[in-house]
């Protein structure tokens, strides 16, 4: 069999060619190597920003946070504050409703019945007993009706010094004041519900 003729140049150009593929094959492998490299850089550099950013954010969003919460809790406090200002309001207009229906009532009854007046009388001065000299004032239309009646139950109340019933005009029809040298107690309409509203109201 014939041998062919080797040539020099032939074994250059393969040994070429494998240097040149194995020269792509290195700046292959190195140009993904640096993606790979520019990538994680990349993803740490992300990474640092973004605790940089949270680490300045942080006291920002804490104090906003805070003035958030107070916010909140005055928001709370003003809505309690409200209400109870709500629930007092309500609470006086219907005491005072209230009131103004008992005043009418008793307006009516004090006029057909004087006997509520001689029972206001009675009350004050047992209350009074040993206080001494005791004045008792009555409007003087209940004053020229009622005097004797009120002469007797001082005198049916043991311990009442010297009473004297005097007619006064400032004194509301179907009320009386009891005055002593100790003070005084008023019996009056006005009086007596200007102290249940004070007691509903307590």
């Amino acid at each position: 069999m014939p041998l062919k003729a080797f040539h020099f140049e032939n074994v250059g150009q393969a040994y070429l060619d494998r240097v040149r593929a194995e020269a792509a094959r290195l700046v292959a492998e190195a140009r993904k190597e640096a993606d790979r490299i520019r990538a994680q850089a990349a993803e740490e550099g992300r990474k640092a920003a973004l605790e940089a950013a949270q680490a300045a954010l942080r006291p920002r969003l804490e104090q906003q946070l805070a003035d958030a919460t107070a916010a909140m809790r005055q928001a709370v406090q003003g809505i309690l504050h409200a209400r109870h200002a709500w629930q007092q309001h309500w609470q006086q207009h219907a005491v005072d409703l209230a009131l103004a229906m008992a005043r009418r009532i008793c307006r009516s009854e004090l006029k057909s019945r004087p006997e509520i007046t001689a029972q206001w009388v009675r009350e004050a001065l047992a209350l009074v007993v040993g206080h001494g000299q005791i004045l008792v004032r009555l409007h003087p239309q209940d004053h020229a009706t009622l005097a004797d009646a009120v002469h007797h139950l001082a005198a049916e109340l043991a311990g009442l010094g010297g009473v004297q019933i005097v007619p006064d005009a400032q004194i509301e029809p179907g009320g009386c004041r009891i005055e002593t040298q100790f003070g005084s107690l008023d019996q009056q309409l006005e009086a007596q519900l200007g102290r249940l509203r004070e007691e509903l109201l307590d």
